[in-house]
């Protein structure tokens, strides 16, 4: 929660690569042009802003200073925050999606994860892209859950 290019610096020092949550637009400058992961929350991008005055995750994107974006514990504002870029045109579908996929799996150097490729972990989601309703998750290649049409596929085979 970094408001300041000092504070920024501090962390950097002490060896915090990754900026979570940076309030102002000047720690996020600050980590960006370091080098540092800037993570902000989906729940500001679905809100249109910070619940309590902090820099908008939304404007940050727009501008590139976002690297991913995480929960910060409403873990339904992940989809959401992907539709709502998408619905406003800030982006399509696989740059918003990497926010929550790829991005944080690379910026916490988890590189067996984040997309899909041979070996790497397989865990993904079906989601229908009319409904946006989540069909099935899936867990290092195994079925964790399923619901819906896609259940019936399954089920059906």
């Amino acid at each position: 929660d970094d408001r300041t290019a000092a504070e920024r610096e501090f962390w950097q020092n002490a060896g915090a690569l990754i900026s979570e949550f940076p309030e102002t637009s000047e720690a996020v400058e600050a980590a960006h042009s370091a080098g540092d992961g800037v993570v902000l929350g989906a729940p500001n991008v679905t809100r249109g802003g910070s619940h309590n005055g902090n820099v908008s995750a939304l404007e940050m994107i727009v501008l590139g200073r976002c690297d991913a974006l995480a929960s910060d514990y409403h873990y339904p504002s992940m989809r959401r925050a992907v539709w709502t870029l998408v619905d406003g045109g800030v982006c399509d579908l696989g740059t918003a999606w990497a926010l929550i996929s790829s991005a944080p799996a690379r910026l916490l150097g988890l590189l067996d994860r984040g997309q899909i490729s041979t070996g790497k972990r397989a865990d993904f989601v079906v989601i229908n892209k009319q409904s946006r309703r989540l069909g099935a998750t899936f867990v290092a290649g195994q079925v964790s859950y399923l619901s819906g049409e896609v259940a019936g596929r399954f089920i059906n085979t």
